[in-house]
């Protein structure tokens, strides 16, 4: 009895701590600092009777999935599909193919087992790659937001000034191109008139010199 009720702690203990773990992998330093809090408080469910922890636990849990979609999910799979929590024990896996058709199998698939076990070295023997680049990668990742913040800044800056480019060429061109074009026009004109006017006052002039 002694042992039974050991092993019943032993059981409630694990299942706890690894609650608390859980917890603190979903929550981070808020869960710690719940569970510190609680600790403090004395709570006596940790440390009561049996079915008492188990209450608690399952209260633990209960506030872990109303603070978790994601062990909601978990435990919503749990009661559709209880099954897929069960690991299956290899050596009582049902086979329905007779020896036969298991060695031609086997057989049909050496190829595979052979080309397996050549690569399974040669993973072996890859080596991992320096943590430290790793490192420093991450630490240069301020860096890079703050040079793709500038990237696009540069990039604004760069649109509206062509914008403001092409109104200047835009008005240059209707004011200098344009405009500078009607005003030689008019200039022909008027010197085009101008040159008759001469023209006529040259001849009129020659009439009056020419004698009768």
């Amino acid at each position: 009895m002694a042992l039974q009720s050991e092993v019943t702690t032993d059981t409630l203990s694990l299942l706890e701590e690894r609650l608390r773990i859980l917890d603190f992998a979903l929550n981070g330093d808020q869960s710690a600092a719940d569970h510190e809090t609680q600790a403090a408080a004395g709570t006596s469910e940790t440390k009561g009777p049996a079915i008492a922890r188990l209450k608690s636990l399952e209260r633990s849990l209960q506030s872990l999935a109303a603070k978790s979609t994601t062990v909601n999910d978990v435990l919503s799979l749990h009661a559709r599909h209880p099954d897929l929590f069960h690991v299956r024990d290899s050596t009582n896996l049902p086979i329905s193919l007779q020896p036969a058709s298991l060695l031609s199998l086997v057989l049909a698939n050496s190829q595979l087992y052979l080309s397996l076990s050549n690569k399974l070295p040669q993973l072996q023997e890859t080596s991992i790659p320096d943590p430290a680049q790793a490192t420093r990668m991450v630490a240069l990742g301020p860096r890079i937001e703050k040079a793709l913040a500038k990237q696009d800044s540069q990039a604004s800056e760069l649109a509206d000034l062509r914008l403001r480019s092409a109104r200047v060429v835009e008005s240059w061109y209707e004011s200098g191109v344009l405009g500078m074009g009607e005003r030689w026009a008019d200039w022909e004109e008027r010197l085009r008139a101008v040159e008759i006017a001469v023209r006529r006052r040259e001849a009129a002039k020659k009439r009056e010199e020419a004698p009768v």
